[in-house]
């Protein structure tokens, strides 16, 4: 008994070792160490409390990206060393945790209220700070799931401070989403001869079909539809749980505030308990096709050819709708809902193709519009 505990002893300390290893590989891989850049993790006031931002980059004078993260309620921030680095020689990327989720809600001991309207003047009033801190007129946001509810809804109001917007698995309406992602896994699963999860799968599109509000929505039959329907959707190239588990303990940036909130986010119910006016706006509330068919700044979707979260279809009809300064849709083969895990490479590169067409210090006006794989 005694040699298989000194066994297991040595094991986890192995496991340790080899985690702090790769953490500090990380570390190095991802230092920001030009005269010119900036490296930060700091607390801003915003909205009367104080706000986390990370923000990266090899040269402060370079473009201001915003990230608006998914969710509601689900930073990623500690894995930006893993996606991001590509395009931080380029520009300084700024990842705002909001507010009632991760660092920025284990900061304040009240949150205040988590209302679309409070996110949204949040938002403003980080794109001031940066704007002033940085000496930029304009800050290009990107906005991913949730963010790009909350990015849709800025750049319809406060276009003029933006020079830029992506969307990223780009929420067009997000209810008809989960319906359109079952009616597709329906007919695979009949394809397949299985009848009990075809069934089951009508049943919930009906369900949620007549569900209009949070407080009717059964969240378990909603969760088991979803699992269901990725059964049948899912592609190989998606980044798998425990490989983002890997990439989440090996980062030179993760915490153990960021380990705890992702325990608690990763319970659907916590999330619709936590954030339930902002899963009630997005469900029920957010149609993109209800906000101007006309912008005056550049527009782009990232899309993964498998998100079935945000259906890509469903992107490329609106996409289809509206017009642009300049606008591009871009689908990266084998990914998912979130491309830039799935495949940071091409992520990055379709960010700095788009960007550097647009000419972000002087953008033209007769940029081409173009569709491509």
């Amino acid at each position: 008994m005694r040699i298989l505990f000194i066994i297991l002893c040595d094991i986890v300390l192995l496991v340790v070792l080899l985690m702090v290893s790769f953490r500090i590989h990380n570390s190095l891989q991802s230092k920001i160490d030009t005269d010119t850049g900036i490296q930060e993790n700091i607390y801003i006031t915003i909205g009367d409390i104080e706000q986390y931002l990370q923000i990266r980059g090899e040269n402060k004078n370079n473009p201001i990206i915003l990230w608006l993260h998914g969710g509601p309620g689900f930073p990623l921030t500690y894995l930006t060393y893993y996606y991001q680095t590509a395009l931080e020689k380029d520009y300084t990327i700024v990842c705002w945790e909001q507010r009632g989720c991760g660092r920025t809600f284990y900061r304040n001991k009240s949150n205040g209220n988590l209302t679309i309207e409070q996110l949204l003047t949040d938002t403003d009033e980080v794109i001031d700070y940066l704007q002033g801190r940085f000496g930029q007129e304009k800050i290009i946001i990107i906005g991913q799931s949730w963010g790009t509810v909350l990015g849709m809804d800025y750049i319809n109001i406060h276009p003029e401070k933006v020079a830029a917007y992506i969307g990223v698995g780009q929420v067009t309406d997000f209810s008809q989403g989960k319906i359109y992602a079952a009616e597709s896994a329906v007919q695979m699963a009949m394809e397949n001869d299985n009848n009990e999860d075809a069934e089951f799968l009508e049943r919930s599109i009906d369900q949620l079909s007549n569900t209009e509000s949070i407080e009717k929505l059964d969240v378990k039959p909603l969760e088991d539809m979803i699992i269901t329907s990725t059964k049948y959707l899912k592609c190989n190239g998606e980044m798998s749980g425990t490989e983002q588990i890997f990439a989440a303990i090996t980062s030179p940036e993760m915490t153990w505030n960021d380990a705890k909130w992702f325990l608690f986010a990763s319970d659907t119910q916590n999330i619709v308990a936590s954030q339930n006016d902002l899963v009630n706006y997005m469900y029920f509330q957010f149609d993109v096709m209800n906000l101007s068919e006309k912008y005056d700044i550049p527009i782009c979707f990232i899309q993964g050819d498998s998100d079935w979260i945000t259906p890509t279809d469903m992107v490329v009809d609106y996409y289809s709708c509206i017009s642009a300064k300049k606008k591009n849709m871009v689908t990266i083969n084998n990914a998912g809902h979130t491309p830039f895990l799935d495949n940071p490479e091409q992520f990055c590169e379709a960010v700095k193709t788009f960007l550097s067409e647009c000419k972000m210090n002087n953008i033209q006006e007769n940029c081409r519009s173009d569709i491509y794989n």
